[in-house]
């Protein structure tokens, strides 16, 4: 059998290396005509040798590549092949423009001449193609954003995105080689990060680093999409800054536990049903108000250091939370995450929540979240919803195939599209990173630090309870004096008019 499998190893490499050099010797057919005929006059003038070199110089060439690149794939594409195919597709361009921008409405024909969009700082690296358009008169920016899918139909791209630059310029990024529909598996993280993660890989194979800094993130994706390879490439990231006390992990997970539980050792507090949700998010929103009374009047925006830490809540399926929990429970846990999500982006309490259906009858605090990530979703209106209006056309989510879970469209800080993948967290390799990295023993709400600034509640005049470093509960606990919400009272019955007689002396 295993003599079987490298006689057909064998045979494909040299029908592979063969039909490259059939391809290759055909594409340059100029070529092999030009030396044709100069190989043949020098023979006719009796310089043989050099004559048979000049005739045979182009196949030789190619039987070299189709070797070379049936050998060692990976030093050709390096050093011969990438090359090679980026000048290809710098040259097709500069070449077809004209063509390309009548084909997709960009210019404008008068009976004196053509007015063609300006095109320059063309420039190929990697897989991704990039250059520069400058809107003609009586265009905007707007025209060439709707033309730029057209514009990379045109030349065979993958996927495309825009970025403004101002002043009538607008940037196209085209992916000519599809680099994501290969999944990766991460590595163990070993530095100390709190400030952004890396989850995966951008189109252009670059690393694909998502900033957690005073931010709160929504992602948003049918079932299957990947979820979990956000889920897990953040709080698993983030695992090693937990272990040193510099972050603090809190999970809600209302579908039994089930997606938490795997790596529930990284966290520091976990709920598994409504109760503890509400409970939790109580607790949290006391850190909020704990920091509050310390940084009032010393500091804006809180910093981290050791045993003061940042806190990341990460919600898996929000609507369950939101929406679909009995009436009560929806309530106040919507006021609480309201709360959290306008209050805790500068005193270092950050949410990522995870969702399905995008509506604001499911998601009523959607625009409070302020970057979102699309992955596969159901229509064109649903991307909408997530990534805004106008980017259907350039961040397709509902066109991700079932195929490519994890994948996904963002809006960077810039206002250009990223098409993204994350890595994917098997369940075994979710325990060895919690199991290398416990979250420790932490009190509910820490107590304020000189690193920070000094305790305005020092002499007495605070309100909000904290817990003793030696007597930090396993997980949290409700405390009454920090209770954010009011407890509801019963109508009272009116008073019934008094009647004569009715009054003793």
């Amino acid at each position: 059998m295993d003599a079987l499998r490298i006689a057909w190893g064998i045979t494909r490499t040299i029908a592979s290396a063969l039909w490259c050099f059939v391809w290759w010797t055909a594409q340059a057919w100029r070529w092999l005509l030009a030396c044709g005929i100069a190989g043949n006059v020098l023979l006719i003038l009796d310089h043989t040798t050099v004559g048979y070199l000049v005739l045979w110089c182009v196949p030789a060439f190619s039987l070299l590549r189709a070797t070379w690149a049936a050998v060692h794939p990976l030093s050709y594409e390096n050093v011969l092949g990438g090359p090679l195919r980026r000048r290809g597709w710098r040259r097709h361009l500069r070449k077809h423009w004209p063509k390309i921008a009548e084909r997709c409405g960009l210019t404008l024909t008068t009976p004196d001449a053509r007015v063609v969009p300006r095109l320059k700082r063309v420039r190929a690296d990697g897989n991704t193609l990039t250059f520069q358009v400058r809107a003609r008169l009586g265009h905007t920016l707007d025209d060439l954003t709707s033309a730029a899918e057209a514009i990379a139909t045109c030349l065979g791209a993958e996927a495309v995105e825009t970025r403004r630059l101002g002043a009538g310029w607008l940037e196209l990024t085209l992916t000519m080689r599809e680099l994501l529909h290969i999944p990766t598996l991460p590595t163990i993280p070993e530095t100390i990060e709190t400030g952004a993660v890396t989850l995966g890989r951008c189109s252009d194979g670059t690393p694909w680093r998502l900033d957690l800094t005073a931010r709160h993130t929504l992602v948003v994706g049918r079932s299957g999409a990947g979820k979990g390879s956000i889920f897990w490439g953040i709080a698993g990231n983030l695992a090693p800054a937990a272990h040193a006390g510099m972050a603090r992990l809190w999970g809600i997970d209302l579908k039994g536990g089930v997606e938490v539980s795997v790596g529930s050792p990284m966290f520091s507090h976990v709920a598994m049903n409504e109760p503890d949700a509400v409970r939790l998010l109580a607790d949290l929103h006391r850190v909020i108000v704990g920091r509050q009374q310390v940084m009032r009047g010393h500091a804006r925006m809180f910093t981290p250091v050791p045993g003061d830490p940042i806190h990341v809540l990460l919600i898996d399926e929000l609507a369950v939370l939101t929406a679909y929990a009995a009436k009560d429970v929806v309530n106040e846990a919507a006021t609480l995450l309201k709360l959290i999500l306008t209050q805790g982006r500068a005193f270092g309490v950050m949410v990522v929540a995870f969702v399905q259906d995008p509506r604001k009858e499911t998601v009523g605090m959607r625009d409070l979240f302020t970057q979102t990530i699309a992955l596969r979703l159901a229509s064109a209106a649903e991307t909408r919803m997530v990534l805004g209006d106008g980017t259907a056309a350039l961040a397709p989510a509902h066109h991700i195939a079932p195929t490519m879970p994890g994948a996904g469209y963002l809006v960077g800080d810039d206002g250009h599209i990223e098409r993204v993948r994350a890595d994917y967290w098997t369940d075994d390799f979710i325990r060895m990173v919690a199991a290398t990295y416990p979250a420790p023993p932490t009190p509910l709400i820490e107590s304020p630090t000189a690193e920070n600034a000094a305790s305005p509640g020092a002499d007495g005049d605070s309100d909000t309870n904290t817990a003793a470093d030696g007597d930090a509960p396993a997980r949290p606990v409700r405390t009454t004096s920090g209770n954010t919400t009011p407890r509801k009272r019963k109508p009272r019955t009116p008073r019934q008019p008094a009647t004569s007689g009715a009054r003793r002396d």
